[in-house]
């Protein structure tokens, strides 16, 4: 029995790899002459390696992918800068996601959004996305001042809802910022693990693991 639902941004409302595949393509043919000697394919797919699935801030993922390249390092500020400026514009959600989240308020569920990250960032792909108008609150690390897996960040959300944490469930990807954070504070889980999987060096996954959201509904009673 929940009161509120609780949602991770990126891998897990935001597909933030194919959002970010269509931006670093837009991105290639508009900086091209400054990138180096590399196709299009190659500068996208090792991006993403360096990248590490957002773990790697791009102001280190630009100089290192130009120099591994032959491009202009120097550039790295200008691709960086286009980067926060442009992405969101290329932001595509999860299949399913308006629709389980307009289920979910319809059942009279509270909403949030706790996600890491820059709070300008953030902001911009939660508006893409039109979330602001599905969700009731939105927490970004940046503007709190706290990064999941920190408890505080997660008692806060449910704070915001107007509710426990024992009455919040938390759908995220990543295994230890999302499910093993939330579950520390108090809340259930439920690990989006796409074709992730489950770190052998962390405890074991003490919730539900789903990889459809429309798997939530299921999870989620009032």
């Amino acid at each position: 029995m929940v009161d509120a639902v609780l949602f991770d941004l990126d891998e897990t409302l935001l597909d933030r790899t194919k959002s970010l595949r269509a931006f670093l393509r837009d991105q290639f043919e508009r900086h091209a002459d400054h990138l180096g000697h590399v196709r299009s394919d190659e500068w996208c797919a090792r991006f993403l390696v360096l990248d590490k699935r957002g773990h790697v801030h791009k102001s280190v993922v630009y100089p290192n992918i130009l120099a591994e390249f032959g491009g202009r390092v120097e550039h790295a500020d200008i691709l960086l800068a286009d980067y926060r400026a442009r992405c969101a514009r290329f932001a595509q959600p999860f299949d399913g996601m308006g629709a389980v989240l307009k289920e979910l308020r319809a059942r009279g569920l509270a909403l949030g959004i706790v996600t890491n990250g820059e709070t300008e960032f953030q902001s911009r792909h939660v508006e893409a996305l039109e979330l602001d108008g599905l969700v009731d609150t939105v927490l970004i690390s940046e503007r709190e001042g706290l990064r999941k897996p920190d408890a505080a960040l997660f008692l806060r959300a449910a704070t915001a809802c107007r509710t426990q944490p024992s009455r919040c469930l938390f759908v995220g990807d990543n295994p230890v910022a999302d499910v093993l954070g939330a579950h520390a504070a108090g809340m259930s889980t439920a690990w989006f693990h796409g074709t992730a999987e489950w770190p052998t060096d962390a405890p074991s996954n003490p919730g539900a693991s789903i990889d459809h959201l429309s798997q939530v509904l299921a999870l989620a009673r009032p």
